[in-house]
C-alpha cells in the first residue's frame, strides 16, 4: 500500500509541475522570459515539493508549441514532465528485480489566450 502511494504521490506531483509551467509559460508577457519563467518553476516545486517527497533529480520538461511563435493567440501548449522517483525502487525481496528508479511522466495543455495581444 506505501508504494501505491509513492506511486500516486508522485504521478500527482508530475501532473501538478506541468500545469505550474504551462500556466507560466501561456502567461509569459513574452516569447523571451518564457525560458526563465519556467526555470523559476521547476527550481522552486523541486526545492518546495518534490524534495519533501524524496525526489532528487531535475524534472525533465519538454514544451511543444502547435505553432510559432509558441504565445500566439489561442494556440495549444503541451508540456511533458517526466519525474525519476528513486524511492520507489523495488525492496525486499523484489530487490533483485530492478535497481532501476521509477519513472513517472505527465503532460498538461494550455491554451493561449485568444485575446492576446501579439505586438
Amino acid at each position: 500500500l506505501g508504494l501505491i502511494n509513492s506511486q500516486t504521490q508522485a504521478a500527482y506531483d508530475a501532473h501538478n509541475l506541468a500545469r505550474q509551467i504551462s500556466r507560466a509559460f501561456v502567461t509569459s508577457p513574452s516569447e523571451d522570459l518564457t525560458a526563465s519563467r519556467v526555470k523559476a518553476v521547476v527550481d522552486v516545486f523541486s526545492r518546495e515539493v518534490l524534495s519533501r517527497h524524496g525526489i532528487q533529480r531535475t524534472p525533465e520538461v519538454s514544451i511543444s508549441c502547435a505553432q510559432s511563435p509558441c504565445l500566439s493567440p489561442n494556440n495549444t501548449i503541451k508540456v511533458t514532465v517526466a519525474l525519476d522517483d528513486d524511492s520507489l525502487k523495488p525492496s525486499g525481496y523484489l530487490r533483485g528485480l530492478s535497481n532501476k528508479s521509477t519513472r513517472v511522466i505527465a503532460t498538461n495543455t494550455e491554451i493561449v489566450d485568444p485575446w492576446r495581444s501579439t505586438a
